[in-house]
């Protein structure tokens, strides 16, 4: 099945069943929200201000599925992997998602990169949405405010940065000082791979679409799928960052356009093909990555620990990207 990046990109959507509510695991550090207190998060589309501590929340990304988690919350609906994950569209670090939590993509068409299943959503009774890409208007933010209060993008570009989705997700549920923890465990970790040798050295994200042979790079060092790469010490190569025709934070590229991956290191996943397929193509067997080790040809559940970061997701991507990232220190 084809599967495009999130948002320019792609990720279909499985099914789950059942409901369930939002249940904490620690609130040790926190004071209870009182049920008149209000608290308010800014957005791409304005400010969100809900009153007291939502309970049944609906996320329509992995990335607030993935932030739920951290927080110990259970949503009672989501949008995930589809056909990229396991039997629920769950990604391997996800694996803690309640057996009650409904996939809101069953018994109907709805995407990743379609429109959001309103009536699904609905039928869950939320009290907070927390939405992503797939918000791309004020009408379609408001359309989901009529069901419950709703988070937009956080910012302009394709894929929100993770630890301000954690910091908003954080101020809503009255748990920033839990959001702050994770944050700088996750960031130790991070340091702990950002070997000094990297610094300075380039880095691309990628797919190879067979079907539609085409490339989908990461072409935007503000979005929140590079920012792994720059806390790493490594940077978008300036000739990706100026191309033409980028949009939401991505560019697609003809085949020949091999010139687009010319990076220390590139992390790539061959979209209905092989990694034997990829180097069939037209100089993509003399890229720099390919003869000094920085070649990461992997699955989807990887790409998206990269394409769609959460703090989950990344000490996935950290632990595939080992050797490589080894490699490259020590040459």
């Amino acid at each position: 099945m084809r599967v495009r990046f999130l948002s320019v990109c792609a990720a279909a959507v499985l099914v789950g069943v059942g409901l369930a509510g939002c249940s904490t695991t620690d609130d040790a550090d926190t004071d209870s929200v009182g049920a008149n207190e209000t608290v308010s998060v800014e957005h791409a589309f304005g400010t969100t201000t809900i009153e007291g501590t939502p309970e049944r929340i609906v996320a329509t990304s992995s990335q607030w599925v993935d932030a739920l988690l951290e927080l110990g919350v259970q949503p009672v609906g989501y949008l995930s992997a589809g056909s990229a994950g396991d039997e629920r569209g769950l990604y391997p670090w996800q694996s803690d998602v309640s057996a009650d939590a409904v996939n809101l993509t069953a018994g109907n068409d709805a995407t990743m990169q379609g429109p959001l299943p309103i009536e699904p959503i609905a039928a869950l009774e939320p009290d907070l949405i927390l939405g992503n890409w797939q918000i791309t208007s004020a009408d379609s933010y408001d359309t989901l405010t009529e069901v419950a209060p709703t988070v937009a993008p956080l910012g302009e570009t394709g894929v929100d940065n993770w630890d301000d989705q954690l910091r908003a997700l954080g101020t809503l549920l009255d748990r920033s000082g839990d959001a702050e923890r994770i944050i700088a465990e996750r960031n130790a970790e991070i340091d702990e791979y950002a070997f000094p040798e990297l610094e300075g050295k380039t880095a691309v994200l990628s797919q190879f679409m067979f079907a539609d042979q085409q490339f989908v790079v990461v072409a935007d060092p503000s979005d929140g799928a590079s920012a792994l790469f720059e806390q790493l010490g490594m940077t978008l190569p300036q000739a990706l960052v100026e191309e033409a025709g980028v949009s939401s934070g991505r560019v697609m590229l003809s085949p020949e356009r091999v010139d687009a991956l010319v990076a220390d290191l590139l992390v790539i996943l061959p979209n209905g093909g092989t990694e034997e397929d990829l180097m069939a193509l037209p100089g993509f067997d003399r890229l720099p990555s390919v003869a000094n080790g920085g070649l990461a040809v992997v699955d989807y559940p990887t790409v998206a620990a990269f394409n769609v970061p959460s703090s989950l997701s990344i000490g996935y991507a950290l632990d595939e990207l080992r050797p490589q990232l080894e490699a490259l220190a020590g040459s």
